[in-house]
């Protein structure tokens, strides 16, 4: 049977052969393994910053400014009233927010028709999102950045 070395073993075991104090080691080790962590929650920190609290922020303050389908058969589309997540990800908020509107409706747990008509429902819904998200991404790409 062959068993493979977690990363700071095979570290240490290259150490070891020029430093053969564990203690010092050890100690590069722990200041590589800090580094590493420190530069890992500045990355997803910048990341929440610039993407996620964009997103959020552009969701929270669009109140009559998204696009929908009126009567299943007219859709209004709206470019998004905020750039900023756009631009960062090629991706509209409002495609974000369907997917978030879909997912929500399949879990949702009162309904009360046969499981069938639920599907059926879905479809249809996923049908009229998907079209809504196309002519949104139309729109999107018109704008220059």
């Amino acid at each position: 049977m062959v068993y493979s070395l977690k990363r700071d073993e095979e570290i240490r075991l290259y150490l070891k052969v020029f430093i053969q104090i564990p203690e010092i080691c050890n100690k590069i080790i722990k200041i590589k393994n800090d580094s590493e962590s420190e530069d890992t929650m500045k990355y997803y920190k910048d990341i929440y910053e610039n993407v996620v609290g964009e997103y959020y922020y552009t969701r929270d303050t669009q109140v009559g400014k998204f696009s929908y389908v009126h009567d299943g058969l007219n859709y209004i589309v709206k470019i998004d009233h905020r750039l900023n997540f756009y631009k960062k990800t090629s991706v509209s908020y409002q495609i974000v927010e369907l997917i978030h509107e879909l997912i929500r409706i399949n879990h949702e747990h009162s309904w009360d028709f046969e499981i069938d008509s639920k599907k059926d429902w879905l479809s249809y819904d996923d049908s009229l999102y998907s079209e809504l998200s196309k002519r949104i991404m139309i729109e999107m790409k018109k704008i220059k950045n």
